[in-house]
């Protein structure tokens, strides 16, 4: 691999200056050759004239050396232009592994807290180091005109990328959010940040992003200690499963509310401190839209089969499966057709978010800021865009990344879906 990480630049000045000390060295060996002194008459000195090696000598060792040497010379011209090619791929490889490695180191520069280098932007005063999430002192306008400076729960970044395209983070990164303390960044949303810079900061994010693993399994934990926690009265906090779901870290901070549905869909989520708080107003809209008064059920209705079916006969996608086999062999069968669960529809639209322009549920028309919980979108290796700094570096290691899963599996978005169903 030592061959393969020179550059070309190296290469070929090698080469040049192989060619030069060759022609140098065959200029001076002929211009002290014809150096001699002249002796005798002009007709004994000419060139043409002189006496040379006779045939015997000259078609001898001399003319093999020549020979020879002619041959080395085609041999290294023949493999080492063939060898130079080959090389080709890992010499790019390595330099857009180098590329994304200084850009990586950029952007953990810029995303460092105050004061640890001058390109320090205190993102991570925020976000909590490596993006693990935090809080952010926010001056909040109250409906009189006072303001309370609140404790606003900055999500965790470290799975941004298993719910967002590195396109929509640039965009959140360069425009901010409104009402929140996340400010515009990039100078196109009237920051301070060029547009790379602003992809260094995405390149960092991506290379503190958990493992799908990691991220389900954490909300996973953080579910199983919600369910422990007790009102004053002993009576349990959370109701169900994806009461607390979709409320996930609002007391003790976790992810900064990354996981959390309430986070956009209640106001005065990210800065409450006791659920208490807001429980009467949860999922009622805030950034999101409002999901109370039989709103789930107008754009997502349930689709009842010839059986009587309940909420709870079918809550995750794996069921339809069951439903559609159960189904078939239900006509060869007395026993009645199971119902059809009436979630799938809004169980996708959560998996996978709203695409923007993209028709959901019965006349919803997404706007691509509703993420998709339950499948990472898929990425090009190379992916440019109207507005973009060009090239996405060697994301995926330079190969195109598909769709997979997301921060959420879909067992814990179906109890979210029964939750939200049951809002008024």
């Amino acid at each position: 691999m030592t061959f393969a990480a020179l550059s070309n630049e190296t290469i070929g000045w090698t080469i040049f200056i192989v060619i030069l000390v060759g022609v140098v060295t065959y200029t001076t060996i002929n211009i002290l050759r014809g150096a001699k002194p002249e002796l005798g008459s002009e007709i004994e000195l000419a060139a043409n004239r002189k006496p040379y090696l006779d045939d015997e000598e000259l078609e001898g060792k001399k003319l093999d050396r020549a020979l020879t040497w002619g041959l080395v010379t085609l041999f290294i011209i023949a493999i080492g232009l063939p060898m130079y090619w080959i090389y080709e791929p890992g010499r790019q490889a390595n330099a857009a592994e180098d590329f994304n490695r200084k850009f990586v180191e950029r952007g953990e520069e810029l995303f460092a807290p105050t004061g640890d280098n001058l390109q320090a932007l205190n993102c991570a005063g925020c976000h909590g180091p490596k993006g693990v999430g935090g809080v952010a002192d926010y001056p909040l306008t109250n409906p009189d005109g006072t303001v309370s400076i609140v404790k606003w729960k900055a999500p965790a970044l470290d799975t941004v990328l298993l719910r967002y395209t590195r396109q929509e983070v640039t965009f959140i990164i360069t425009y901010g959010r409104p009402f929140s303390p996340m400010p515009p960044w990039g100078v196109a949303g009237g920051g301070a940040l060029n547009e790379q810079q602003v992809q260094n900061l995405v390149d960092y994010l991506e290379s503190i992003q958990l493992t799908p693993e990691q991220a389900q399994q954490a909300a996973r934990d953080e579910l199983a200690k919600m369910m422990q926690e007790k009102n004053a009265d002993g009576t349990p906090k959370y109701a169900s499963e994806g009461e607390a779901l979709f409320n996930l870290g609002l007391e003790n901070g976790f992810a900064g509310g990354a996981y959390s549905c309430g986070r956009c869909h209640t106001q005065g989520w990210s800065y409450a401190t006791s659920y208490n708080d807001v429980k009467a107003a949860s999922g009622c809209g805030a950034l999101g839209p409002s999901l109370c008064g039989g709103a789930i059920e107008r754009q997502f209705p349930a689709q009842v089969g010839p059986s009587p079916c309940t909420p709870t006969d079918a809550t995750a996608p794996e069921a339809s499966t069951t439903t559609t086999s159960s189904s078939a062999s239900a006509s060869t069968s007395s026993a009645p057709p199971a119902c059809v669960n009436p979630f799938l529809e809004q169980i996708r639209f959560i998996t996978e978010g709203s695409v923007e322009g993209k028709r959901y549920g019965v006349h919803g028309q997404g706007s691509g800021k509703m993420p998709g919980f339950g499948e990472r979108p898929a990425e090009p290796a190379n992916q440019t865009w109207p507005g973009s700094p060009g090239l996405l570096f060697w994301i995926n290691e330079g190969k195109d990344r598909p769709a997979g899963p997301g921060m959420l599996p879909a067992d814990l978005i179906a109890q979210i879906v029964v939750y939200e169903r049951s809002l008024e």
